[in-house]
C-alpha cells in the first residue's frame, strides 16, 4: 500500500515560501515525489518517480497532471508495473 506524507504544507495551499509536496512511500521507502505548481492560475502536479521505469532505466521519470488524484494513479500504476517486473 502506498502512503502519502505531507511536505512543507499540511493543506492544499503552499507554505510561506510557496512550497508544496507529497511524498509517496511504500514500506518506508520513498518511491515518488509530487510537487504542486501554479501555472497561469491552474494547479499542476509534477510527479517524479524514484524507481526504474520502462521509459527510463534510471529513477528520473516525471510527468505533469492537472489533478492530485491523477498523479497518485500514475504512481500506483507505475509502481505496480515495477513490482510485477522484478518479482
Amino acid at each position: 500500500m502506498i502512503e502519502y506524507f505531507n511536505r512543507y504544507s499540511d493543506t492544499h495551499l503552499p507554505d510561506k515560501m510557496n512550497r508544496w509536496a507529497r511524498i509517496a512511500v511504500f514500506k518506508n521507502i520513498r518511491i515518488a515525489w509530487i510537487s504542486k505548481h501554479k501555472i497561469k492560475d491552474q494547479d499542476t502536479f509534477c510527479v517524479t518517480c524514484h524507481f526504474p521505469t520502462m521509459q527510463n532505466d534510471t529513477a528520473n521519470e516525471s510527468k505533469v497532471f492537472f489533478s492530485l488524484e491523477d498523479a497518485k494513479e500514475f504512481i500506483y500504476e507505475r509502481w505496480n508495473f515495477f513490482l510485477t517486473a522484478v518479482s
